[in-house]
Parts: C-alpha cells; sequence; structure tokens
C-alpha cells in the first residue's frame, strides 16, 4: 500500500489489485467481473468495490465529471450509498478484444466493452425515493494473471446530446 492524498483532502493509503488478490473473490470473465460488483453494491461494500478497479480507473458521475483512483472512487461510493440505492443491471453485448498471447499459449491483456442497460431506485437527498433506467458502457482489462478490473465504471454514456462537443448527453 501506498500513501496518496485524494481530491476530497484526506491523506489515505491506496490498495494497489495485488494486495487485495488475496483476499477477495476475483473475475475470470467480464461477465463475472460485473456481476460482481453487483453483488458488492448491494452489500455496500466498500473494499470489495475498489478491488473490482484498477488502481487508476476512471467512474463517469452523473453529471459527466470523472471520478479517478481508488480513494475518490471510495468517497464517490461512500456518498452513493449514502441514498440506498437498489441497481439492477442487464448486460446486452460484452466485446472482448486485443492482448498478446503468451508463451503458455492463452491470450491476456485482452480489453472488453461490456454493454448494457439498468434500473436504479435511490432516495433523494428530500427522502423521497426516484427510480430511473439507463444505459450503461463498461471498459475492463484483463490482467496478467487472467483476472478482470474496471478501467472505467461508465453508466451515463453519451447519447441524444444536443452539442456535438460537450462530450456528454441528455440525463
Amino acid at each position: 500500500m501506498a500513501a496518496a492524498t485524494s481530491k476530497f483532502g484526506k491523506s489515505t493509503a491506496t490498495t494497489t489489485p495485488a494486495d487485495i488478490s488475496c483476499t477477495r473473490a476475483a473475475a475470470k470473465t467480464p461477465a463475472e467481473l460485473l456481476r460482481l460488483l453487483g453483488e458488492r453494491i448491494k452489500a455496500k461494500d466498500l473494499d470489495g468495490v475498489i478491488a473490482l478497479h484498477e488502481p487508476e480507473a476512471a467512474v463517469v458521475d452523473y453529471d459527466g465529471s470523472i471520478v479517478r483512483g481508488h480513494e475518490d472512487i471510495r468517497a464517490f461510493y461512500v456518498e452513493w450509498f449514502k441514498s440506498d440505492p437498489v441497481l439492477t443491471v442487464n448486460p446486452r453485448q460484452t466485446v472482448v478484444a486485443g492482448g498478446k498471447r503468451g508463451s503458455d499459449g492463452k491470450v491476456r491483456g485482452r480489453t472488453a466493452a461490456i454493454m448494457g442497460d439498468y434500473t436504479l431506485e435511490q432516495t433523494r437527498p428530500d427522502g423521497t425515493r426516484e427510480s430511473f433506467t439507463g444505459n450503461f458502457c463498461d471498459t475492463v482489462q484483463e490482467q496478467r494473471n487472467g483476472t478482470w478490473l474496471y478501467v472505467q465504471d461508465n453508466p451515463y454514456p453519451p447519447h441524444g446530446t444536443t452539442d456535438p462537443g460537450s462530450g456528454h448527453g441528455d440525463h
């Protein structure tokens, strides 16, 4: 573990995938990675959620801002979990590409895009529950040991934008 300071001003220790791999179930496929993320979100398991992300991973927030790195992703989930989210994901397509074949004949270092839709119910700041649906497009990377981690978790891919240069769509 290494010391770091998050944009939220707290000095914290960062956790690397190597630190986590011996204590948590690891995903052997992109589909398993998505399933584990859903289970850990449901359980509000912060350490488990972080364990599924590369150290420099990015999460796209509702407003289009980018949350980057383990400590800021942790802070993002701490705040989001306060809304008591109930998330259901429906993967529609996974595309695996790239990588290199090693001396053992296995291809490693592949990247995958996981695309689908979701429903989310959560509590608003005023205490009322809200529900909505959306699409997601996540990018995951195969690690040297054959496990998969999130590089980008994007529950708000651009769509329906009125400004082609804005980089994000209407929500």
